[in-house]
């Protein structure tokens, strides 16, 4: 009971509560003394930090001794990444508050995370049914019939 007298005449109160990001915080520093969490941030950061044209082409893999380890789709985006390297560390160490990435690897690697394009349905208009002349070559007439089917599925 908040506010409540006690046998002694001393009031008991309460503690306001805190932000459970502030509480935890300090359990979280003292478990994490080897960095492990960084990764974690990194991950998190990285989207950010280099643009959705390079995070489509890219994955954290891992983050070991201050070296960031980043897979990438092509050898070209490999070049291109390693010339930027000294941009995109500083502007993680900006958005990560720390040297907690002081190097970054990037090597070529299939990306597990990348998002499948969702097929749509596609309206498609009625087929009308195409009377074929008359042709007495039965070969020739299912040819006509296949291309007929497949203009038909065609996309206009």
């Amino acid at each position: 009971m908040m506010g409540t007298t006690s046998k002694a005449g001393k009031s008991n109160r309460y503690r306001m509560p805190e932000r459970i990001a502030s509480a935890l915080q300090p359990i979280l520093d003292r478990l994490d003394t080897e960095g492990h969490f960084g990764i974690v941030r990194l991950v998190k950061l990285w989207p950010q930090v280099v643009g959705d044209t390079i995070a489509r082409r890219t994955e954290v893999q891992s983050l070991k001794f201050h070296t960031a380890v980043v897979k990438v789709s092509g050898a070209m985006w490999i070049q291109e990444l390693s010339l930027m390297k000294l941009q995109i560390l500083e502007k993680l160490r900006e958005a990560m508050g720390d040297d907690s990435v002081r190097d970054l690897r990037f090597v070529r690697g299939t990306l597990s995370r990348r998002e499948r394009p969702k097929l749509r349905a596609v309206p498609r208009a009625t087929r009308r049914h195409v009377e074929l002349p008359e042709l007495k070559d039965p070969e020739l007439r299912k040819a006509f019939e296949d291309l007929i089917e497949a203009w038909g599925r065609a996309s206009r």
